[in-house]
């Protein structure tokens, strides 16, 4: 796969390339977007070939994902990629990761009952946990790239009563993979004052370490959630799945997601590229994230100490956690002068809760992450 290659995106409905005015304004759209997390990258051919075959079968009725194929494919990832053993009857399909994690939390927990989770936060969890009684643990940035979670904070909430913790591993934006002795000693507490683990694991695939889900150390109210959908770069074609070994709760999910929300049926893409995905292409996902470090180690080189801004190459994830606190230029301000003199799109870490970061997504040919930090420089250097 030649992930150098530039492949035009504009007129394909993108939300990050045709849709730039959702997020930075009227005037945006030429802009030359860093955004949403997705890449830029063809998926994989095996996955387009297994597309192509069910095109020429012409026929598209409803379809079903409760079989060994897709439940097997899922099993045989996990063991083959994480050495962790899961069960097919734990696997239940769901057309979004963040659909789930809604599902399960109105399934969870009750009126006024809390749920811990970290920030600075991917920004779509702030969306379903709106209407819940939520208790931030902010993740200390030890030294540059490396955070920590405050352990003795968690166990004090957890004492006063928390129901639920929502981790995120590898954690969108900072890109902190949890490493398994830190996942131990959250567990630990978990299991201590019997509390649920959500661990969304979307990016899982896309690590510089080791990653342990947190299903292999703990199988009692833990729940994994997670798709092929961000590895692959196939969003667009729907699907992901829960790991829930809880019989109860991952029925009354079955139950929701088919008899109260009408979603049993799969959209038939998704559910093949998944299947084809992790059992064919998994030297595409080695090659991919060779690529993708290279470009984390470019933007470092070029950008950390630059005029006070600091990068560092993230443990998972193609998203850039930049610092420009030192730069003395306020989030409002550099934002726009990202816009109008650097002429692109990067989110401002306000966004996800750290007003003094950008988030820049390199999950794109070094010709555009290199367009990306022109349009840094030119900002800081105004």
């Amino acid at each position: 796969m030649d992930f150098g290659k530039v492949i035009d995106r504009r007129g394909t409905y993108s939300t990050q390339w045709d849709y730039i005015e959702d997020r930075f304004g009227p005037g945006t759209k030429s802009l030359t977007p860093f955004s949403i997390s997705d890449m830029d990258f063809k998926s994989p051919n095996e996955i387009i070939e297994t597309l192509k075959e069910v095109l020429a079968h012409g026929v598209f009725g409803y379809s079903r994902w409760n079989h060994s194929n897709y439940k097997g494919a899922i099993k045989n990832w996990y063991l083959k990629r994480y050495k962790t053993n899961i069960k097919e009857e734990w696997v239940v399909y769901s057309p979004a990761v963040i659909y789930s994690i809604s599902i399960l939390l109105e399934e969870i927990l009750k009126k006024g009952e809390k749920i811990l989770t970290h920030t600075p936060r991917y920004d779509g969890f702030n969306k379903i946990l709106s209407n819940y009684n939520v208790i931030d643990i902010k993740l200390k940035e030890v030294s540059k790239g490396e955070y920590e979670t405050d352990f003795e904070k968690i166990e004090a909430e957890f004492k006063k009563g928390i129901k639920a913790f929502l981790l995120c591993n590898p954690e969108n934006p900072v890109g902190k993979v949890w490493s398994e002795m830190e996942l131990r000693g959250l567990i630990k507490l978990c299991e201590k004052y019997d509390v649920y683990l959500i661990s969304d694991d979307i990016h899982m695939d896309i690590s510089r370490v080791e990653v342990t889900p947190a299903i292999k150390l703990r199988e009692r109210k833990t729940i994994i959630v997670s798709s092929a959908s961000k590895s692959f770069n196939t969003p667009a074609l729907g699907g992901s799945y829960a790991l829930i070994p809880d019989e109860d709760i991952r029925n009354k999910f079955l139950y929701l997601i088919k008899e109260k929300h009408a979603l049993g049926s799969p959209m038939i893409m998704g559910m093949l590229s998944t299947i084809t995905a992790y059992n064919s292409c998994e030297k595409w996902l080695d090659d991919l994230n060779e690529y993708l470090t290279a470009n984390c180690e470019y933007v470092v080189k070029v950008l950390d100490g630059y005029k006070g801004l600091k990068a560092y190459v993230p443990s998972g994830t193609y998203l850039m956690w930049i610092d420009f606190k030192e730069t003395g230029i306020s989030s409002k301000d550099l934002q726009k002068r990202l816009i109008e003199i650097g002429k692109v799109a990067i989110m401002s870490g306000e966004t996800y809760g750290d007003p003094y970061k950008i988030r820049l997504n390199v999950g794109c040919s070094l010709e555009k992450v290199k367009v990306g930090i022109e349009g840094i420089k030119k900002a800081v250097n105004m």
